[in-house]
């Protein structure tokens, strides 16, 4: 099993616990594939606008082309050959102290991703548009 799995099985549960419409799994598949994404083009982005690499592509929306290949294949991972099913009964045979640790890494790994990524956006964003 690998942390991506985690995350999805992980995620589908928050999702199945607070809504309860049979939609759970697509949003696992999302942000499964949408978490790395972030990182990806957080990479990027401070890999061009620190280091003058120019990976990146002059238009902004283009960023999103880089993550295509890991969408489309987490997304056929998930949906195709790995069911949430085949991942619970892995993370079930987890032992209480490997669970726990894959459960802090999962809280640090998200709460670094997100604002770190929101929070850079937004400074970045005030040094191009000042008044």
């Amino acid at each position: 099993m690998i942390f991506t799995d985690y995350i999805y099985y992980q995620l589908t549960n928050l999702y199945k616990n607070f809504n309860n419409d049979g939609a759970e799994k697509g949003y696992g598949v999302v942000m499964a594939c949408g978490l790395p994404c972030l990182n990806i083009i957080f990479l990027i982005i401070i890999l061009d606008n620190y280091f003058k690499t120019d990976i990146g592509p002059s238009n902004k929306y283009s960023l999103i082309l880089y993550c295509l290949p890991l969408i489309l294949l987490l997304a056929l991972r998930y949906w195709k050959y790995t069911s949430y099913e085949k991942i619970k009964e892995e993370v079930k045979k987890f032992s209480k102290i490997k669970s726990t640790i894959a459960d802090v890494l999962l809280i640090i790994y998200i709460v670094v991703s997100i604002p770190i990524f929101i929070i850079f956006g937004i400074y970045l964003g005030s040094l191009k548009n000042t008044f």
